[in-house]
């Protein structure tokens, strides 16, 4: 498959979870103890998106879209083997030490999401390294995050959101390679 074939499977994805976002949310929450929901449904309807939660939706982005082996069991990942592969791929700092159960900061996951998108730094956060703070005020500037407090906690909502405009973002840049061309 190639990769437009593998963006555009991550779109209509995303497309479907905002459907089944949108039928769950006119629908109140079944009673039955035995029914169990997808997990990003679940990560959706929290108040809370925890840095757990967003380790393992990035690590399912980057499996979907091929950055990392299509093989790779994200789902039966404990935290810490999450955290040592989105290290591995560059997308977290290796200084974080951060509770799985912690709720995830805005701009802790625009770090992660700038970190994702390849996005440089300037000149002098080239001196200094990215920070959290340059990231949330980048992805801001890009549109790919809405206006709010850097350390202020997301919603599981708003989680889903910035991770799927930075998967259009990256099917975006990726844009048709030869193969398409010539297949």
């Amino acid at each position: 498959m190639t990769t437009r074939t593998f963006g555009l499977m991550a779109l209509t994805a995303c497309g479907l979870l905002a459907v089944t976002l949108a039928a769950v949310a006119q629908n109140p929450p079944r009673e039955e103890p035995d029914v169990k929901l997808p997990a990003s449904v679940e990560i959706a309807r929290q108040r809370q998106a925890t840095v757990a939660d967003a380790y393992l939706l990035v690590a399912r982005l980057a499996r979907t879209q091929g950055r990392i082996d299509a093989e790779t069991d994200v789902d039966g990942m404990a935290f810490e083997e999450l955290r040592a592969l989105l290290l591995e791929q560059g997308l977290v700092d290796g200084s974080w030490t951060f509770d799985p159960a912690a709720g995830l900061e805005r701009d802790t996951l625009a770090y992660i999401g700038a970190s994702y998108l390849d996005i440089k730094p300037g000149l002098l956060t080239s001196i200094f390294g990215k920070t959290r703070r340059y990231s949330y005020r980048e992805m801001q500037h890009r549109r790919l995050m809405v206006q709010g407090q850097p350390r202020q906690v997301v919603s599981g909502s708003e989680l889903l959101s910035v991770l799927t405009r930075i998967a259009a973002e990256f099917d975006r840049r990726e844009g048709p390679t030869l193969q398409d061309d010539q297949g």
